[in-house]
């Protein structure tokens, strides 16, 4: 079986065509989907589609851009998208953890600092990390994170803080970083897109194989540019992963299903 732990199948890119998606995934043997929530609105798409489909696991999260929305001026905005829309965050908190038995892990979360730098943000987003972390260790659930240029600041909270648990989604930091990370008992879900980045090549070649899953970031991080990515497409990962570690490919299957049941638990 493979597995995929990261995914956003609620995204427009994929409306209407849902169910094919899921179904081709499941003809090609990816029996566990995990559906990622990221806001408000899709954290309650992602319970209504995995209530549909018996192998999608949802987790829900604020992704960290949306945790700052309090402590972002629109005025100063310096993208060409808009500022996320400011919600009530303790509401959003009450209704995840009123789910927390169903869900698989708590996530996407974490932190941003590729488009978030201003220091009143980047406090925002660790109050909000913070509380989930704090839900991790509640619960006993693994979080799914999001460390875009603070890979080495979501690893020190989680230390901090005693996180037992935690998955870095698409990991952008260093190999160094991310062996030392392994270290701590953690683990790095890995795209389609290592394919073709030598970057995640050389990361999955100094990471234990025990420290290893396989997502897809789906739509995103595909294995060919520009292309919507899917579920299906682990297949894609575990290739490229094998032959980057110089490993049979079917012994690196069967690890990462392995990993997936140490690291989630009997899903």
């Amino acid at each position: 079986m493979y597995v995929d732990v990261h995914t956003h199948l609620f995204h427009e890119r994929f409306a209407g065509e849902e169910a094919l998606v899921i179904q081709r995934a499941r003809e090609g043997s990816v029996s566990k989907i995990i559906v990622n929530g990221l806001d408000p609105v899709t954290n309650r798409q992602t319970l209504a589609l995995c209530a549909r489909h018996e192998n999608l696991f949802p987790s829900l999260g604020i992704y960290p851009v949306d945790a700052a929305c309090h402590a972002i001026d629109p005025t100063t905005w310096p993208h060409r998208w808009p500022p996320p829309e400011r919600f009530d965050l303790d509401a959003e908190f009450s209704f995840i953890e009123k789910h927390a038995s169903s869900l698989i892990a708590f996530g996407e979360c974490g932190l941003d600092h590729y488009w978030l730098k201003d220091p009143a943000a980047m406090k925002a987003q660790e109050e909000v990390f913070r509380r989930f972390c704090t839900l991790s260790i509640k619960y006993d659930k693994p979080l799914i994170l999001h460390s875009r240029k603070a890979e080495r600041r979501c690893f020190e909270i989680l230390r901090e803080m005693k996180v037992k648990k935690a998955n870095f989604h698409c990991f952008g930091g260093k190999a160094v970083l991310a062996s030392e990370i392994a270290k701590e008992g953690y683990y790095f879900s890995i795209p389609p897109v290592v394919v073709r980045s030598k970057s995640f090549q050389a990361m999955v070649r100094r990471l234990p194989q025990s420290a290893i899953l396989t997502e897809t970031d789906a739509p995103y991080q595909g294995p060919v540019r520009g292309e919507r990515n899917e579920p299906l497409f682990v297949i894609d990962a575990v290739r490229a992963i094998a032959k980057a570690r110089n490993e049979e490919e079917e012994s690196l299957r069967v690890a990462i299903w392995e990993n997936f049941k140490r690291f989630f638990g009997d899903f």
